[in-house]
């Protein structure tokens, strides 16, 4: 038996509905495809771990300030701060300005309150600058042990030299008596500690070839135990490289185990020339050397943000200036007058020798 044919009405009817559903069903798939989903910063949360978690991608952080940039620093996140995330970015979504009430208030007086967080010492160094906390807490680094070195000039002031050891050894190291040649005898006294240290290769400007100075190599501590007419005799406490005869001495100062972050008080411009290690590479938690110093006003605890000039890849636009890429991130730990040194904290490349170094006052 032939299957009657359905009336055509039902059929009109049947294709109505179907209309009818797909058309209400697309603005609500169109919409929830282009929303972004909004996260809350809480404690904890660092621009790594939320790149990572919500777009797979741990190095996507330096594209927050690229992607927005009326944001100076978008590295100081807060709890309470609202990310937008979509599928291919995470956006830093503006706070909606509060109504302000216009009729005098009395104002109470507020009492003067600091706020500091220590954090308990960790295995590397704490980077907390990048995760952030409240706002009014002051963050600390902590320093890395070993010895930072620094660049120095040529007439590098010192208090005298190691001549010699007890047992007539080249190499000398931690628990070895030796005997110093001093400027001013008259002046040291048994106690007294001195930093020992050496002088490296001559340091050149990898961008003007100008000479910058020596790197100078922290070599370790030492106590002075005897002094007579001719030399001083000391016993070496700690060192973090090998010692040799001729090594420099100069008075010792305890090195800061915690740096605070300290807003730049200026927008400073500078580059990068030289590593603690003397590699061609560099990367996170490395100490490098700037040729931004105390003369320049760069400040223990300023944050430098490393960077690399773009290179345009449209023949049209080699003329014209491009926005930097950003590449890293880094504390200072000491100044000098004419340079700095600084463990970088975190980075999306690597970096070379010649890389730019900025610091901002906002």
């Amino acid at each position: 038996m032939l299957n009657q044919p359905k009336p055509q009405g039902a059929i009109m009817t049947l294709r109505k509905t179907v209309l009818l559903i797909c058309l209400l069903l697309l603005p609500l798939s169109s919409l929830a495809a282009g929303e972004p989903q909004i996260y809350t910063i809480k404690k904890g949360d660092t621009l790594w771990g939320i790149s990572e978690r919500f777009i797979k991608d741990p190095y996507y952080w330096p594209n927050l300030w690229s992607n927005n940039p009326d944001i100076p620093n978008p590295h100081f996140i807060y709890p309470g701060q609202k990310l937008a995330i979509y599928d291919d970015r995470i956006e830093i979504v503006k706070a909606e300005p509060e109504e302000v009430d216009l009729e005098p208030v009395e104002q109470p007086d507020m009492p003067e309150i600091e706020t500091v967080r220590d954090e308990e010492p960790q295995q590397e160094p704490a980077i907390e600058d990048l995760v952030g906390g409240e706002p009014e807490d002051e963050i600390k680094i902590k320093v890395p042990g070993g010895g930072i070195g620094f660049i120095g000039i040529e007439d590098l002031k010192t208090t005298g030299r190691i001549v010699d050891g007890t047992d007539n050894r080249l190499v000398l190291g931690s628990g070895d008596m030796v005997f110093l040649e001093m400027d001013d005898l008259d002046t040291i006294d048994p106690g007294m500690n001195f930093a020992i240290f050496d002088l490296g290769d001559k340091i050149s400007h990898p961008v003007t070839g100008k000479n910058i100075g020596y790197q100078v190599f922290e070599l370790g501590l030492l106590e002075i135990v005897d002094v007579d007419e001719n030399v001083a005799t000391a016993r070496i406490l700690s060192n973090v490289r090998e010692i040799l005869r001729g090594a420099r001495v100069t008075p010792f100062i305890a090195p800061e185990k915690q740096i605070a972050l300290k807003q730049s008080k200026a927008d400073l411009s500078g580059y990068l020339v030289a590593s603690r290690r003397g590699q061609s590479t560099m990367g996170q938690f490395d100490v490098v050397y700037t040729d931004l110093g105390a003369e320049d006003g760069v400040e223990t605890g300023n944050l430098l943000y490393i960077s690399r000039p773009r290179k345009a890849s449209d023949v049209s636009l080699t003329d014209k200036p491009l926005p930097d890429i950003l590449i890293g991130q880094a504390v200072v730990l000491t100044t000098s007058r004419e340079t700095s040194a600084a463990l970088v904290l975190k980075t999306a490349n690597t970096i070379f020798k010649g890389d730019r170094v900025a610091t901002f006052s906002e």
